[in-house]
C-alpha cells in the first residue's frame, strides 16, 4: 500500500458552491458521501440533489429500476451544444436500444483483439519519441492525448493521415472546455445558449469537429475498408428490425467514439503513470511482469492476457482517478430510494469520484494498492462499488476497447522508460468530459 498526501487534491466542501460547479464539480460532492451511502443537499425551492455511494442504491437506480430513473436533464443539456442527442451517448429509450444492439457487434472481443497491433505500434513509436530525446521532462497527460488519438485515427477510422491531429485535439479541447458553465446553466435552468466564457470558442470548435467528421464519413462513402470501427458502424444493422443508422446518427456515433473515446483513456493512462512515478516499487514489478510475458517483443493478442498486474494497476488508477467523476439520473415520479424520499425532478448522481474512495467500501481508500484488484478481493466486493465504466445498461460501450488499448500501451511505455516524479508538481483536477489535469502532469522520463 503507498500513500501520498496528492492522491487527495482537493478538499470536499460542507457546502455546495456555484464556483465549484465551473472549477472542479466534484467539490461539491459533500464530504458524508465519502462516508456514507447517501448525502443530498436542497437548495432553495429547488428539488433535492442527492449523492448515491451505496452500491446496492447504485444497482437499483442503474439496473433493477432503470426505466424509472432515466437519464437526467441537467447533463444532457450541459452536453447537446457539442454532442448530438441523435447519438448513442445521448439518445433515449428504444431509440438508444436499437443502436446499443447494432452497435455491438462492433465492440465484440474478438474484433477488438485484431486491433492490439495497432494499440502496440501507436505505444511503441511515442516509447521511442522517449527513449531517442534522452532524460526529459514530459507532460504525459498532453502525450497520452497524443497516443489515444492515433489510436483511434487508425483503429476506429483506419487512417492515420485522416485529420489534422493537433488542431483536432486543439478544437476537442476548446469544444468542451465550456461543459462546466453549460452544466451550471442546465442546473440553474437558464438555456444552453445564454453566453458565458469560451461560449464562442467552444462553438467555432464544434461547428469544426462536425464538419471533420462528416467529412471522414463522406470520404469513406460507404465503402468497407476491413476491420476498423467505422466500417463496422456502416455495416451495423438491428438484429430485430435490419435498421441500420442514418447519416446524422452515424455521424453522431463517430464523433462520440472519436471525441470521449481517446479523452478518457488518455486521461487514464496519464494517471497511472503518474501514480507508477510515485510509487517506483509497482513500476518496478509491473516492469519485470512485462518483460517476462513479452520480452523484447511486440505486445499482441497473446500477451494481454498474460499482463495481469499491469491491468491491476489500471483498475486502481481509475479508482483513485477514475476518468469520469459522475453519472446522473432523475425518478419519472416521485419514490422512495434506500427508504428515503424522493421527489420527482430530483437530481440523482452516482457519485462515481466519491464512491471510489468511500471509507465503509474501500480501507484505506486513499492509498494506491492493485492488489485491491486480485480475484479474491474483487469476488468479495460489490460489483457496483466499481464504476469507471458506469453499469447496467448504457454501461460503456467501448470498456473492452479501452482496457486493450490502456494495457498494451501502459506495458508498451514502462518497458521502455522509467518514470519519475518532478519535484514540488501538485496535481489539480479541471473535471469536463473527463477527469483531465489542470496543469497537465509533468514527469521525469528517461530510457528503461
Amino acid at each position: 500500500m503507498f500513500h501520498d498526501p496528492d492522491f487527495q487534491p482537493f478538499e470536499p466542501r460542507a457546502e455546495p458552491s456555484l464556483r465549484a460547479y465551473v472549477r472542479n464539480y466534484l467539490e461539491n460532492f459533500p464530504p458524508e458521501a465519502y462516508r456514507e451511502g447517501v448525502a443530498g443537499f436542497k437548495r432553495l425551492n429547488r428539488p433535492e440533489t442527492l449523492f448515491l455511494t451505496d452500491p446496492d442504491l447504485i444497482e437499483e437506480v442503474l439496473t433493477t429500476r432503470a426505466e424509472f430513473f432515466p437519464r437526467d436533464r441537467i447533463t444532457p443539456q450541459a452536453l447537446s451544444n457539442v454532442v448530438d442527442p441523435q447519438g448513442l451517448f445521448l439518445a433515449k429509450g428504444a431509440h438508444w436500444r436499437w443502436q446499443r444492439r447494432a452497435a455491438a457487434p462492433a465492440f465484440r472481443h474478438e474484433n477488438l483483439l485484431a486491433l492490439t497491433p495497432i494499440f502496440f505500434d501507436c505505444a511503441e513509436r511515442q516509447a521511442q519519441s522517449w527513449r531517442r530525446a534522452g532524460t526529459a521532462r514530459i507532460d504525459v497527460a498532453q502525450a497520452m492525448m497524443g497516443v489515444a488519438f492515433d489510436v483511434i485515427l487508425r483503429a476506429v477510422i483506419g487512417d492515420a493521415e485522416a485529420v489534422d491531429r493537433d488542431r483536432f485535439l486543439a478544437a476537442e479541447t476548446d469544444a468542451f472546455s465550456g461543459f462546466s458553465w453549460q452544466f451550471l446553466l442546465a442546473a440553474l435552468g437558464l438555456p444552453k445558449f445564454v453566453p458565458h466564457p469560451g461560449f464562442l470558442k467552444m462553438h467555432l470548435a464544434t461547428r469544426y469537429l462536425r464538419r471533420e467528421t462528416a467529412r471522414l464519413i463522406a470520404a469513406r462513402g460507404g465503402a468497407d475498408k476491413g476491420g476498423d470501427i467505422l466500417s463496422l458502424l456502416i455495416k451495423a444493422r438491428d438484429p430485430e428490425t435490419g435498421r441500420a443508422m442514418n447519416d446524422r446518427e452515424l455521424l453522431a456515433n463517430l464523433f462520440t467514439f472519436i471525441s470521449a473515446g481517446h479523452e478518457t483513456a488518455a486521461t487514464a493512462l496519464a494517471w497511472t503513470l503518474w501514480l507508477v512515478a510515485k510509487d517506483q516499487a509497482t513500476q518496478e514489478r509491473l516492469r519485470a511482469e512485462i518483460r517476462e510475458v513479452a520480452g523484447d517483443g511486440p505486445i499482441g493478442r497473446d500477451e494481454i492476457e498474460g499482463l495481469v498486474f499491469t491491468r491491476r494497476v489500471l483498475q486502481e488508477s481509475m479508482r483513485l482517478f477514475s476518468p469520469v467523476g459522475a453519472i446522473s439520473r432523475q425518478p419519472r415520479d416521485a419514490t422512495i430510494l434506500g427508504g428515503r424520499p424522493v421527489e420527482k425532478g430530483a437530481q440523482v448522481v452516482i457519485a462515481i469520484w466519491a464512491l471510489h474512495r468511500n471509507e465503509k467500501l474501500w480501507p484505506d481508500p486513499l492509498g494506491f494498492d492493485p492488489e485491491r484488484f486480485a480475484p479474491d478481493a474483487a469476488k468479495a466486493r460489490h460489483r457496483y462499488a466499481y464504476l469507471p465504466f458506469g453499469g447496467g445498461p448504457r454501461i460503456c460501450i467501448g470498456m473492452s476497447f479501452a482496457m486493450l488499448e490502456m494495457t498494451t500501451v501502459l506495458a508498451t511505455l514502462v518497458r521502455a522508460c522509467v518514470f519519475k516524479t518532478v519535484e514540488g508538481f501538485k496535481p489539480d483536477l479541471q473535471p469536463n468530459i473527463s477527469n483531465r489535469p489542470r496543469r497537465g502532469l509533468p514527469l521525469i522520463v528517461s530510457p528503461a
